[in-house]
């Protein structure tokens, strides 16, 4: 089940580099620079233009003890207690530590955060964050972030290239095959980055770009990768949607003040009071969907109580602001209707401290890897903290393998050979999207589970097109991971099974061998 195409690699036309790094974004286009400033011809593969992904849509900004209030040992803190005991403390020790280095080298780089009268940082706070330490740019951080890193960036980059499979021989990666104007290519390097970003677009209703549907994620466990705590999922509780879009409404709005309401204008969450708006995303996202359950009403963000504070939303904030005013709405009168979507993947694949994954040769940094820094709930803003700080240090891992693997290395034939007896049915993306989040979504259940797992089946071995059968494929590892952690934690929440379990405080794997019967 290894490969979606039929080819032999010795028959394409290629190019050799001594790395190669798939996707664009914050994590990508770090390790990238990293790597081409120790001297290694890199390549940077990227499925869209590369100004167009996640990393560009962040709107809130990155957290790091940074302020004369704050320390790596309080960030450390707070990132424990919003992972529901999952955090892998040396991994929060290495985020926190080497962040405040990393986003001064990003400033470094030419990236521009607010600043005071004084020319001193400004600092915002978001959910579950004891004090004010977010580094921001108006509400387009990751614009900026992005700008700054493709204008540092000194190596190739082949845009609207969709790497399709892996070249992985005896558990050894020597690169990829792309397709790019509709015909296949290889390139060949002794290490290999995936930094295709996260699976929250295989979601119906999510905050991602198109190009965020776990592709990278998928392959790498056709090709035998080792998977982590791929059932977690967060849901961030405010975003508005209509008929044609999903848009993120950031964190830090609430973070300036702003509220959660009823229809009557009312706070509903009693038990946090007045800061309950902070709390981790995974509480206010439940609370929101009881509260629309229970009640069958809608629900509100009321920003007025920012403009109370002096703050002019407008300036602060002009992109959501914008998006509202297109909508017809006006935040400085009006209440915004929100609802919770898929946000952000926190499984992924499974990494060491240098990004190195279970294949030798192949890595993986950003939200396509899980280095177990989030837990089961990630913490607001560490995400493009996450891309930096294990960009940099995944470059040096692959700095440090390659000087070995490229000894005994050359360009490899393979023939990839595509599964036999599929389907004839065609399936689109949408319907596995419709799956995942009618019954793997905020709420699930050993029945919505159960059904997830008979469509998603279904899917996989259709002959639908490759993105189709890459998601399906990865739902189905998602579905049965959540189906076997029979406990409600952090981003993973079962009606049937609605608490902790102490004898499930550990970290999920997943393999190949695990989809077997089903593929």
């Amino acid at each position: 089940m290894k490969s979606f195409l039929s080819v032999d690699t010795a028959t394409l036309s290629h190019k050799e580099y001594d790395a190669i790094v798939v996707g664009s974004g914050a994590a990508g286009l770090f390790c990238a620079t990293k790597l081409s400033s120790l001297g290694l011809k890199v390549c940077v593969l990227t499925k869209d233009a590369a100004d167009v992904g996640s990393t560009k849509l962040a709107q809130g900004g990155i957290a790091a003890a940074l302020s004369k209030e704050d320390s790596p040992d309080l960030h450390f803190n707070d990132t424990l207690k919003a992972g529901a005991g999952l955090v892998k403390t040396k991994m929060a020790r290495i985020l926190t530590e080497e962040g405040v280095k990393r986003v001064i080298d990003l400033i470094r780089m030419g990236a521009n955060f607010e600043t005071n009268e004084k020319g001193l940082l400004k600092f915002t706070k978001e959910a579950a964050h004891s004090v004010a330490r977010i580094v921001y740019y108006k509400d387009k951080t990751g614009e900026e972030v992005e700008r700054a890193l493709l204008d540092s960036y000194r190596g190739d980059i082949i845009e609207f290239a969709e790497v399709k499979e892996l070249i992985v021989k005896n558990n050894r990666c020597y690169g990829v095959i792309y397709e790019k104007d509709g015909e296949f290519k290889a390139i060949y390097a002794p290490v290999t980055a995936i930094a295709t970003g996260g699976a929250a677009g295989i979601y119906l209703k999510n905050t991602n770009p198109p190009t965020s549907t776990g592709d990278g994620i998928a392959i790498a466990l056709r090709y035998g990768a080792k998977l982590q705590d791929l059932e977690f999922v967060q849901f961030h509780p405010t975003a508005f949607c209509d008929d044609s879009e999903c848009f993120l409404i950031s964190e830090a709005v609430r973070g300036e003040g702003a509220i959660i309401v009823d229809e009557q204008g009312r706070r509903f969450m009693g038990d946090y009071h007045h800061l309950w708006e902070l709390a981790p995303r995974d509480v206010v996202t439940r609370a929101i969907e009881c509260q629309k359950k229970i009640c069958g009403g809608n629900v509100y963000l009321d920003f007025r109580p920012i403009e109370k504070k002096g703050i002019d939303i407008f300036k602060r904030f002009p992109t959501i602001t914008s998006k509202l005013l297109e909508k017809g709405l006006n935040p400085k009168q009006d209440l915004i209707p929100i609802t919770p979507v898929a946000h952000y993947y926190i499984g992924g694949i499974a990494v060491d401290s240098f990004g190195r994954s279970s294949i030798e040769g192949l890595f993986a940094v950003g939200e396509a890897s899980c280095t177990g820094v989030h837990g089961a709930n990630r913490l607001a803003s560490n995400s493009l903290l996450e891309c930096l700080v294990f960009g940099e240090r995944t470059a040096y891992g692959m700095y440090r393998d390659w000087r070995y693997l490229r000894q005994d290395f050359s360009p490899i034939g393979i023939k990839l050979n595509q599964k036999s007896g599929l389907s004839n049915n065609k399936f689109s993306l949408k319907e596995v999207q419709e799956i995942m989040w009618k019954n793997v979504g905020i709420v699930r259940s050993a029945e919505s589970l159960t059904k997830a797992i008979d469509k998603l089946s279904e899917i996989a071995n259709s002959n639908s097109d490759w993105q189709v059968r890459n998601g399906a494929v990865l739902g189905l590892a998602i579905t049965i991971s959540a189906m076997r952690r029979e406990e409600s934690r952090g981003g993973h929440y079962r009606s049937d099974f609605p608490y902790e379990r102490e004898e499930f405080r550990k970290h999920s794997n997943f393999t190949l061998a695990d989809l077997e019967k089903l593929l």
